[in-house]
């Protein structure tokens, strides 16, 4: 019974302890997982015993393999959205996670036949390791170049006088432009300051202000470098467009995106585009009265591994795409102004002639 016991424990603790460094989930969730996978692991101690130092890792491996893409079936068809979409977002770890542990196991194993424990033990230890280290370390680098936030800020047009800013909601918190983003803007266009906070004026001399800045994150990967990319939204859309393009290339990179109508997009600043990140938004348009009113604005982010997707599209809810009336405007079309009424004369009481 050594054999299982030896073969069970190691599998566990290893799952654990790589669990708790890489993160691919909680210590909670390694170690119940763990104690589920690692008895496949130890029912297979005989078959690890007799393949020998040789081919017992490979068959560890594949195991290991096996467990995880089962387990990842599992949870798509019985669980539920948000367990679905981190299980892709570990995926790859998971894999070389649990074929290291499983491939330790079975060395360890085989060379438990041959050689003392703590030698076996040490064997095992050092492939598992070396199997977790080199894969990981692409993973870590695949997702520091492709699943990294990235942040959104949209600039709308308003149609106000001169000399005045657009209003908005009660409560906002007026949207400005970072030191790097406003000398990004500088390069390109004109950036005043105006009574409306940060100003943006287009070759028209049309003006733009930012109305909302959102960070787009990927489940299981908050951090990292954030890429930024600077929305500008014509007005004067009659119909509903939708424009998806590419990012810029470096996690750390900034990009100007032109919306136009017709779906088309025009990237400028940058250098070189990133074809495994993309950004898709939508824009709704909706007659009210006699007005055209922009609705809402959705953004989909899609991120692809070169080595496979196993990335998640990310949909973020409808975003405001416009600056609410002014105030003097809205109140008179909330409450409409009653029409005074006619004065007249004042005669003095009626006198009964019946009475007289």
């Amino acid at each position: 019974m050594n054999i299982y016991f030896r073969t069970y424990w190691f599998t566990w603790a290893f799952l654990v302890v790589a669990a708790a460094l890489t993160g691919v989930a909680s210590l909670k969730e390694a170690f119940f997982g763990g104690l589920f996978a690692s008895l496949v692991s130890a029912l297979l101690a005989k078959p690890f015993e007799k393949a020998g130092p040789r081919f017992a890792p490979l068959l560890g491996a594949t195991a290991g393999t096996l467990w995880v893409v089962a387990m990842f079936f599992r949870i798509r068809w019985f669980g539920y959205a948000d367990d679905y979409a981190m299980a892709q977002w570990t995926l790859g770890t998971d894999i070389s996670v649990h074929a290291a542990g499983f491939a330790g196991a079975a060395l360890m194993t085989a060379l438990c036949v041959r050689n003392q424990f703590p030698k076996a033990l040490l064997g095992g230890f050092l492939l598992a390791a070396a199997m977790t280290v080199l894969p990981y370390g692409f993973i870590a680098w695949v997702d520091h170049r492709v699943a990294g936030p990235v942040e959104v800020v949209l600039l709308v047009s308003a149609d106000v006088p001169a000399g005045e800013g657009p209003t908005r909601r009660p409560g906002a918190v007026a949207v400005s432009f970072s030191p790097a983003e406003k000398a990004f803007l500088k390069q390109r266009l004109l950036v005043v300051e105006g009574p409306g906070g940060d100003e943006v004026l287009d070759n028209q001399g049309r003006r733009f202000w930012p109305l909302w800045r959102r960070r787009l994150v990927y489940p299981g990967n908050p951090g990292g470098p954030v890429r930024t990319v600077l929305l500008i939204l014509p007005s004067g859309l009659t119909a509903p467009e939708t424009w998806t393009f590419p990012v810029d290339y470096a996690p750390e990179g900034m990009a100007m995106a032109f919306l136009d109508s017709q779906q088309r997009v025009s990237v400028a600043g940058v250098a070189r585009l990133n074809p495994s990140v993309e950004l898709e938004v939508s824009l709704l348009v909706k007659m009210k009265g006699e007005a055209l009113h922009y609705q809402a604005l959705q953004i989909q982010t899609t991120r692809r591994s070169p080595v496979g997707d196993f990335y998640a599209r990310i949909l973020t809810p409808g975003l405001s795409a416009e600056f609410p009336p002014p105030l003097l405007e809205a109140n008179a079309k909330e409450k409409p102004v009653e029409k005074p009424r006619a004065n007249r004369p004042n005669f003095g009481p009626v006198s009964d002639p019946a009475k007289k």
